[in-house]
C-alpha cells in the first residue's frame, strides 16, 4: 500500500551534535579560521581559546569536559602567524579577530562578562591582549610572552610572519612595546585575571615577571605558580598546571570567579634528597625493567623500532651507562640485536615515581643495519635485555606498546608485521603469497605494462569484514617467476560505484574502499626485477590474515 508522505526533514539530533566544526569567516580585511563547539545543555557562556606556537587550535582535547560554547581561533593569516596582533606589522588582524568574537557573542546572546579568554604561551599573550584592549572580564593566561617582538625575532617562520621580511629592529621595538603600552593605558581594573607560570620555565624571568606589576593592580588578580620537578621546559607548565587551569575555566564559564590570590602549587616542600636517593636506589634493586615500543616501521627490508627502555631508579653512585639488546624468541630459539640508546627529554614526567629521575638516555632505536632477509619466517615474541655492567645487573622484560601498533610491509617474497599492545609485541614474517584464497571478492579491472612500469587495479575485499576506510587493509602487487618473487605496495582507493556490484545479496557490510591501484595510477617501477616471465598476483593483508588472487602473467624484457 502506497501512502503520500511528507519530504524528509533534517534530524534535530544531528543538527545539535556536540562536536567541533571548522570554518572560515571574513571579518574586515582578513579571513579568520576557527573551530566552534556549541554548549552541552544550559551552559551558555563562551570560552574563546587562542593557540600556542606550533599548534593549530589551542588545548586540543583537554577541553572535552568543558560544557559551555567554545570558540577556538587559529593564528593563520595569509599562510602565516600574527601573534593574533599583527601580520607583517599590519595590525588590522586584531580588528578581524575581534569582529569574529563579537559576531559569536551576538549569535549566542552573551555579554562580555560571560566571555572567558584562554591561552597558553603565544595564546596567553593573546588572551591578555584582547581581554584588556576590548574589555573582557575573564582572562586565563598561561606562560604569556611580554616582549612579542624579541620573542618573534629569529623564531622560525614566526619572525618574518609577524615582523615582516628582514625583521627590522624598529619593528621588533614596536612589537615589544605592545603589551607594555596596552597595560599602561588600562583604566578598568574590575577584571578576573589568572596568570600561570613556573620557576621551571626559563620564560618566567624572561617574560612573565614583567607582567606582574601591572596585573597586580586588578581587583581579582590570581597568580598560580606551578612548582614541580617535572616542569623543566616552557611547554610543560600548562601540562602540569592543567587541573588547576581547567578548574578555573569550569568556574568562570559557570559565572563564578575564584579568588585564589597568589598561590604556589606542587609539593609542600622541596624534595628530600636523601629520601629521594634511598627510594630510587631501592627501586633500582627491584627486579623490574621497562621496555615500551612507541614507533615501528618496516622499509627497504629493514626493521626500525624505537621506544623507551631502561632500568628504573638510580644507583647511589649516580647515572651509569646501560646496554640494550632486542631479543626475538621462537620455538626455543633466540635472535638478538644490539639497540642504540637515545636521548629522551620527557621521561621524567611520564615515568615519575614519587621522586624525580631524569632517564636522559632512556630511549632506544634499532641500528640501521637490522635487515630482515635472513630472519626465518614465523612469529616472534619480542623482549628487551637491559644491562648495567658497572652494577652487574642484567634484566630482560617483555616489550609492550601503550598504544596499539600494527605496522606491516612487504619485504621481497615475505610480509613483515609488527603488532603491539599492552600485552606485548610480536613480529611476524610470513609468505607474501597465500594459497589461492576462497571466499573473497576479487575482480581485476585494469592492468598494463609500459616500459619498466606495471599497473594493476581492481576490487578486493572480504565479505563480512568492513572495507570502509583506507586503513582497512594493505594491498601488494607480487611478481613471481624463476628469478625470484618481488612485491610492491599498492594504494587503497574509495570506489563505491565499482565495488557495489560485487557485494552479495543480503550483505549489509560497507566495502566502498575495497579497491586497490598503483599509486596515482602511474604503475610501479619494476626496473630492478630481472628479465623473464612472471605470474602476477594481488595480496591483501588485513587483520591477522593474508589473501592472494592471481592476476595474469607478463614478460619483462631486459632494461636498456
Amino acid at each position: 500500500m502506497n501512502e503520500t508522505l511528507p519530504a524528509l526533514s533534517p534530524n534535530y539530533a544531528s543538527q545539535r551534535a556536540h562536536v567541533f566544526t571548522e570554518a572560515t569567516e571574513v571579518h574586515g580585511k582578513w579571513p579568520v579560521e576557527f573551530q566552534f563547539r556549541p554548549a552541552r545543555g544550559d551552559h551558555r557562556n563562551l570560552l574563546v581559546v587562542f593557540s600556542s606556537v606550533g599548534s593549530k587550535y589551542g588545548f586540543g582535547n583537554a577541553l572535552d569536559s568543558v560544557q559551555c560554547n567554545i570558540l577556538r581561533i587559529r593564528d593563520h593569516f595569509d599562510s602565516g602567524a600574527s601573534y593574533y596582533v599583527a601580520r607583517n606589522m599590519d595590525f588590522t588582524v586584531t580588528e578581524s579577530i575581534q569582529a569574529l568574537i563579537e559576531s559569536f557573542m551576538e549569535r549566542l546572546g552573551v555579554s562580555r562578562e560571560q566571555v572567558t579568554l584562554l591561552g597558553a604561551s603565544k595564546g596567553g599573550s593573546a588572551a591578555l591582549y584582547y581581554g584588556v584592549k576590548f574589555g573582557y572580564k575573564n582572562i586565563v593566561a598561561s606562560t604569556p610572552q611580554y616582549f612579542l617582538g624579541s620573542y618573534s625575532h629569529g623564531h622560525g617562520q614566526l619572525g618574518d610572519a609577524v615582523l615582516g621580511e628582514g625583521q627590522s629592529a624598529e619593528n621588533v621595538a614596536i612589537m615589544d612595546s605592545v603589551m607594555k603600552d596596552l597595560l599602561a593605558k588600562e583604566t578598568d581594573f574590575d577584571r578576573n585575571v589568572y596568570l600561570v607560570s613556573s620557576p621551571g620555565d626559563y620564560q618566567h624571568e624572561q617574560e612573565v615577571e614583567h607582567y606582574l606589576p601591572a596585573l597586580r593592580a586588578y581587583g581579582n588578580f590570581n597568580f598560580l605558580f606551578v612548582d614541580s620537578p617535572t616542569v623543566r621546559r616552557h611547554e610543560e607548565v600548562v601540562r602540569q598546571g592543567l587541573p588547576s587551569i581547567l578548574s578555573i575555566v569550569y568556574a568562570l564559564t559557570e559565572g563564578a570567579a575564584p579568588r585564589w590570590g597568589e598561590v604556589r602549587t606542587g609539593p609542600a616542600a622541596p624534595e628530600d634528597e636523601e629520601a629521594a636517593a634511598a627510594h630510587l636506589a631501592e627501586l633500582r634493586e627491584t627486579d623490574t625493567a621497562l621496555a615500551v615500543l612507541t614507533r615501528a616501521e618496516v622499509a627497504d627490508g629493514r626493521l626500525r623500532l624505537s621506544g623507551h627502555g631502561f632500568i628504573p631508579g638510580l644507583p647511589r653512585q649516580g647515572e651509569v651507562k646501560e646496554e640494550k639488546r632486542l631479543v626475538l624468541e621462537r620455538r626455543g630459539r633466540t635472535w638478538t640485536y644490539p639497540l642504540t640508546s637515545t636521548r629522551e627529554i620527557r621521561l621524567y614526567r611520564e615515568y615519575f615515581d614519587e621522586y624525580f629521575c631524569e632517564y636522559g638516555q632512556g630511549g632506544f632505536r634499532t641500528p640501521d643495519d637490522l635487515i630482515l632477509e635472513s630472519l626465518p619466517r614465523g612469529t616472534y615474541e619480542v623482549s628487551v635485555c637491559l644491562t648495567s655492567p658497572e652494577e652487574k645487573i642484567e634484566r630482560r622484560t617483555r616489550l609492550i606498546a601503550q598504544r596499539a601498533i600494527d605496522t606491516r610491509q612487504a619485504v621481497g617474497d615475505s610480509e613483515v608485521l609488527v603488532r603491539g599492545s599492552r600485552n606485548g609485541v610480536k613480529i611476524t614474517k610470513r609468505r607474501i603469497l597465500s594459497p589461492e584464497s576462497e571466499g573473497v571478492r576479487f575482480s581485476l579491472k585494469n592492468s598494463w605494462k609500459r616500459d619498466r612500469r606495471v599497473h594493476a587495479e581492481g576490487v578486493f575485499f572480504l565479505p563480512g569484514r568492513n572495507a570502509d576506510k583506507k586503513n582497512h587493509a594493505l594491498y601488494y602487487l607480487v611478481l613471481r617467476g624463476r628469478r625470484g618473487c618481488f612485491s610492491f605496495p599498492l594504494e587503497v582507493r574509495k570506489n563505491a560505484k565499482v565495488v557495489r556490484p560485487h557485494v552479495g545479496p543480503g550483505d549489509i557490510g560497507s566495502y566502498h574502499s575495497g579497491y586497490f591501484s598503483t599509486p596515482d595510477d602511474a604503475g610501479v617501477d619494476v626496473s630492478a626485477v630481472p628479465a623473464g616471465r612472471y605470474r602476477m598476483h594481488i595480496s591483501m593483508s588485513t587483520g591477522g590474515a593474508l589473501f592472494t588472487k592471481k592476476a595474469g602473467s607478463l614478460f619483462l624484457g631486459r632494461s636498456r
